[in-house]
């Protein structure tokens, strides 16, 4: 089944947009684990820490490769957050794993919060 995008309301992106926010909201438990991988990893013990040297301390290089992934991971889980706790788990099992809507409530009313949801993350990007 194809990714598809509302027609029409106010939380609508152009395509190439829609579909590499989609994207990045799948990429969230793998950027987790990233972003967790790199904090538990040891320092190279090879790599001397020399004040004032050109490459920096180990912690300011593991700061700099976590920024971009945890920004990513913030604006997912901050979009998550403003979703209605009783539609939160049906517009995330949508996106992640494009599985049907419950059956709890309208489609349409999921339809409009999972558009609302991928629009706030790239609002978040600065995407739009």
């Amino acid at each position: 089944m194809g990714e598809y995008q509302r027609k029409r309301g106010k939380y609508i992106l152009p395509g190439t947009v829609y579909m590499k926010t989609i994207y990045q909201i799948r990429d969230y438990y793998r950027l987790k684990e990233k972003i967790q991988d790199t904090i538990d990893e040891s320092p190279d013990p090879h790599q001397p820490h020399v004040s004032g040297s050109k490459k920096g301390s180990p912690t300011e290089s593991k700061a700099f490769k976590i920024y971009d992934d945890d920004t990513i991971v913030t604006a997912i889980e901050t979009a998550k957050e403003e979703i209605p706790e009783e539609y939160r788990d049906g517009v995330w099992a949508s996106v992640m794993f494009n599985e049907p809507y419950p059956q709890d409530a309208d489609r349409t009313t999921y339809g409009r919060h999972k558009s609302r949801f991928v629009f706030t993350v790239a609002a978040y990007l600065g995407w739009v």
